[in-house]
């Protein structure tokens, strides 16, 4: 009869163990593909981030440049030009200040540039008046009238220009500001979501501290039932 039992105890353990086998093998599978799942996901939401703003970053460096471009056509190369010359440079200011306001034009209908509704009025608002008074300071000159297109272009287009730049550039830091709260945003879901994936592996560790505790209790209160019975049958 007691072999029978300890054969049962046997049987009983062994089918235990082999169920716990089993769990730890689908618990690893399940953290395996929770694993692939989150760096999919960090993966797409960090690659959604530098879709958005490097491509707007980039566009408006391009319209900085082109209006730089714009700007030093207009510039003093222009008006101290020789007479023979003049037409040639006149074209070239017409056909920079073209690719300016064409560049800014693009840059504005893209439906990713930052959730600031008023930069993006400000910057159309600030660019059509350099684009404007350029155009001004072109015919100016165009018609003889130098002294007045030079007067315009300090007055009129510099002033312009400037403002157009800081529009660009405020722009620009709203989709700085966007991006890093953004960053910081993600970076705080994948950590919770690392933290829950960590506990949630170390589930046989946390089962095996469980038992090897249980045992230390069983031992001790063992060995003081033990100790107290000696002590009861002494004479």
């Amino acid at each position: 009869m007691t072999r029978l039992t300890s054969v049962s105890d046997q049987t009983g353990s062994l089918r235990n163990l082999k169920r716990l086998v089993v769990l730890l093998v689908v618990s690893n599978i399940a953290m395996g593909i929770f694993g692939v799942y989150l760096l999919r996901a960090v993966d797409k939401r960090y690659s959604e981030l530098l879709n958005r703003s490097v491509p707007v970053m980039n566009d408006l460096q391009g319209v900085t440049a082109q209006s730089a471009m714009a700007m030093i056509s207009i510039g003093p190369t222009l008006f101290n030009a020789p007479a023979k010359t003049r037409a040639d440079l006149l074209q070239r200011a017409q056909q920079a200040i073209k690719q300016d306001r064409d560049e800014r034009t693009r840059v504005l209908a893209n439906d990713r540039l930052p959730s600031f509704p008023e930069g993006s009025v400000a910057l159309r608002q600030s660019g059509d008046a350099f684009t404007e008074n350029s155009l001004a300071v072109l015919k100016l000159f165009a018609d003889g009238k130098v002294e007045e297109a030079g007067r315009l272009r300090a007055e009129g287009v510099r002033p312009a220009f400037e403002r157009y730049l800081e529009e660009v550039t405020k722009l620009a830091d709203v989709l700085e500001t966007e991006s890093q709260r953004t960053n910081a945003d993600y970076t705080a879901r994948t950590s919770s979501l690392s933290t829950v994936m960590l506990g949630l592996a170390s589930w046989p560790l946390v089962i095996l501290g469980g038992l090897l505790i249980l045992v230390a209790v069983l031992v001790v209160a063992m060995m003081v039932a033990f100790r107290g019975k000696d002590l009861a049958d002494a004479p």
